[in-house]
């Protein structure tokens, strides 16, 4: 986007649904989402990733259109779930800790997440 500038990125995972892994078993697992975040300075970029680890999709919200963020407590990923205005609700894991190729969530990165979206406790 013109006069748009990153401020950070950061891998991130949604988990699969539990009741998923009673109807098909360990095939549950197939349905976890990865993403590959990255935070500008007037929204979020959510870039969806495949099996493989290429780009498979991008969803750009303005802060404007995320209603609430609540942000919790991890020793190797953080937990966040994104209430949008429309009613959806989307809920990550952001990777904190890990090998130093992996894009890992940051102090900075989380600040500026917390500026611009009200947080929920």
């Amino acid at each position: 986007m013109p006069g748009d500038s990153l401020v950070g990125f950061f891998i991130a995972q949604q988990p699969f649904k539990l009741w998923l892994f009673f109807i098909i078993g360990p095939l549950a697992v197939l349905s976890m989402k990865q993403y590959f975040i990255a935070v500008t300075q007037k929204g979020i970029h959510f870039h969806r990733l495949n099996l493989w680890g290429k780009f498979a999709s991008d969803d750009f919200f303005a802060f404007n259109e995320i209603a609430t963020v609540k942000i919790g407590k991890g020793m190797l990923q953080r937990p966040m779930k994104f209430a949008f205005n429309n009613g959806r609700n989307i809920y990550i894991k952001a990777q904190l800790k890990g090998v130093e190729k992996v894009a890992k969530l940051d102090e900075a990165t989380q600040k500026h997440i917390e500026q611009h979206i009200a947080v929920v406790k």
